[in-house]
């Protein structure tokens, strides 16, 4: 698994080599049924002055926050914003208890949970409040039987991912029996010649998250906007909708006489950055898009000002425009608010966006 992480980084950057196609234009969604957002600034959470350094993601659990920070010497905190208590969990390695590489952070229902592609666990927590501050991580070893996972959550008993899989876009895990399921055919690829493989690595990064009922889930792709919509049926997994927000620009590298690591699949610099995170709730998907190039915003290109809203059918709801770049939102039904994790006030807070 090690050896994917610059792989896995080259796809998620892009590639930075000159070329002179044009990025395509933003999807028509981003004008359609949009309103903007604003926040009041005595709301905001200073995440660096609790010390809670370089955050990525968050998710929102009553009054508990549970924060990413993939490059701590704990690669995640839990901030209990009534009492300002703090909790360190996972400290950096690969040994028991530890963890390395996480993307993205999924709340269902009262459980919080990341997938490490370095180690090939998934790490659960329960942020019910009567357990603060003791939350204890759980952790299960999805990357068995000799597959590359990349991306996993737990749906009811059943373990849901994605990776470098060839017999289908998703695999459907039971845990108890050790017994896997491949099923869903990847989106289709503007080379319809790439083998599953290819595509495979085409659609790399991606972010999961579950109906609240366990019936659907939802998959948005990092590199370019595809929103994935699919039923749940016991260990069978069925495409609902699949919405493609624009066309990948893919480079394909064949293979040199070098010895030095070969990617043969990047993402041109003109390609338009899909989704920076993805949270939902009984009735909606909200994602956070990009549509940014890196050719123009380099390392930012994983940060948004647009939020899109979609049914479990994948019908557009509602566009909300940011007043800030974000990389994070988690979506409070209770409240009708959106917290969003922002770093472009020349520090790392969380904003709350009343709906």
């Amino acid at each position: 698994m090690k050896k994917l992480i610059p792989y896995i980084i080259l796809l998620v950057l892009a590639s930075c080599q000159a070329e002179t196609e044009q990025a395509d234009e933003l999807t028509p969604l981003v004008r359609t049924k949009a309103n903007s957002l604003q926040y009041a600034q005595s709301e905001s959470i200073n995440l660096e002055e609790l010390g809670i350094i370089n955050p990525t993601k968050i998710r929102k659990k009553d009054s508990l926050f549970i924060i990413l920070t993939p490059t701590s010497k704990y690669r995640f905190a839990i901030y209990n914003h009534n009492s300002k208590e703090i909790q360190r969990l996972v400290p950096a390695g690969d040994g028991e208890g530890e963890g390395l590489y996480y993307l993205g952070l999924t709340l269902h229902k009262d459980i919080a949970s990341a997938f490490d592609f370095g180690t090939g666990n998934l790490v659960e927590f329960n942020l019910n409040e009567g357990l603060f501050p003791r939350v204890l991580p759980i952790f299960t070893t999805v990357s068995g039987g000799g597959k590359t996972t990349l991306g996993a959550i737990r749906v009811n008993n059943q373990l849901i991912s994605t990776g470098i899989y060839t017999e289908g876009r998703y695999c459907c895990t039971n845990p108890a029996l050790n017994t896997d399921s491949y099923s869903v055919s990847y989106p289709d690829c503007l080379d319809l010649s790439l083998s599953d493989t290819l595509k495979s690595i085409r659609y790399a990064s991606n972010y999961l998250a579950a109906h609240p009922d366990g019936t659907r889930f939802a998959c948005a792709n990092v590199e370019n906007g595809c929103l994935d919509i699919c039923t749940i049926k016991g260990n069978q997994l069925t495409r609902v909708n699949e919405v493609n927000l624009s066309r990948p620009k893919i480079n394909l590298h064949k293979r040199g006489r070098g010895k030095g690591m070969w990617h043969p699949v990047s993402y041109s610099s003109n390609n338009l950055f899909g989704f920076c995170d993805m949270t939902v709730s009984k009735d909606y998907i909200f994602t956070l898009y990009s549509g940014k190039t890196y050719r123009q915003h380099k390392n930012n290109v994983d940060q948004g000002k647009i939020i899109l809203i979609f049914d479990w059918n994948g019908s557009h709801v509602r566009t909300y425009h940011l007043p800030l770049n974000c990389s994070s939102i988690s979506y409070d039904e209770e409240q009708q608010t959106i917290y969003a994790l922002s770093k472009e006030r020349d520090k790392a807070e969380i904003i709350t966006l009343n709906l």
